[in-house]
């Protein structure tokens, strides 16, 4: 037996259950509901515990997120205010075993608030913990749906200073997208910076996306408190222009480009471009003289 409508939060990075039209749950991100990105996931429920599948997982009627319930004295927190509380079925997640096409690793169980997260990206989300989440134990590997959906993954982004981040996107056969964004501030002082990421495919079609922000070094921390070393955004979209290029961008790339604001001479517009030049570079093709910016 099986459960549909469980999906990524791109804010918060939990797995929690979308299945109510009107109920998103409470995400710790912002204390609002859930945001759903990507793969629609069908998780298996009521069925015999086997050598690399785990029992215990249970949906949260608080915060709706999938949690571990096998602790009879702790039940993790909720960002709804306790522990957890399990509602519904009994979930038998498949661990430790081959990724596929239909199915994502990467998924882990947080030892803070004890929610199912996916630690695929150098980000770790938001815990109702405080802070991102904590891996423990077992690699899930959790059955979703095929149904039309690209990902595409920069890889980690460097620069000339001590700042570091990645980029992530989603993109659907209906034309919506989802552009995620993660910067890291490994030094003293604060950073604004920018963020270009160009999604390049091998027969030339092209997007661009930018993001701008800013992190804290040490220095913000003292005397006291805990600088904002990171910064985590996501931002969905629409555009006809996926659905109508969705087949052409089998096999493209997403380059990232990442600089402090102020050390950007050429402004977020170079960026794009110097992100374009390497993505046709690593395709081996010509860089695209019509490219659409989406974000």
């Amino acid at each position: 037996m099986e459960q549909s409508d469980w999906r990524f939060c791109g804010k918060c990075f939990s797995m929690f259950f979308d299945g109510d039209p009107n109920r998103k749950g409470a995400c710790p991100n912002d204390g609002r509901n859930h945001s759903a990105v990507g793969y629609m996931f069908t998780l298996p429920h009521d069925i015999p515990e086997a050598g690399n599948g785990q029992s215990q997982w249970r949906f949260c009627q608080k915060c709706f997120a999938m949690f571990f319930d096998g602790d009879p004295n702790h039940k993790g927190i909720c960002d709804a205010g306790g522990g957890h509380q399990s509602q519904g079925f009994m979930f038998v997640l498949p661990h430790d075993v081959p990724g596929s096409s239909t199915a994502q690793t990467a998924w882990r169980f947080c030892q803070k608030c004890f929610v199912m997260f996916f630690d695929g990206f150098d980000g770790k989300g938001s815990c109702a913990g405080r802070g991102g989440h904590q891996s423990q134990g077992f690699m899930f590997v959790l059955p979703h749906i095929e149904d039309d959906v690209f990902t595409f993954d920069s890889g980690p982004i460097t620069s000339n200073l001590p700042l570091g981040g990645s980029a992530h996107l989603v993109v659907n056969r209906t034309g919506t997208f989802t552009f995620s964004t993660h910067a890291h501030d490994s030094g003293a002082d604060n950073i604004d910076y920018s963020l270009a990421a160009a999604l390049v495919s091998p027969q030339g079609v092209a997007y661009s996306f930018a993001r701008q922000g800013g992190v804290e070094g040490t220095l913000a921390g003292l005397p006291f408190g805990t600088p904002r070393r990171d910064d985590d955004v996501t931002t969905p979209g629409t555009n006809a222009d996926i659905t109508a290029n969705f087949e052409k961008l089998r096999g493209a790339v997403l380059i990232g480009r990442l600089s402090g604001t102020d050390a950007l001479i050429g402004g977020i517009t170079q960026l794009i471009e110097q992100a374009l030049a390497d993505a046709a570079k690593q395709l081996g093709t010509a860089v695209a003289t019509a490219v659409l910016k989406l974000v």
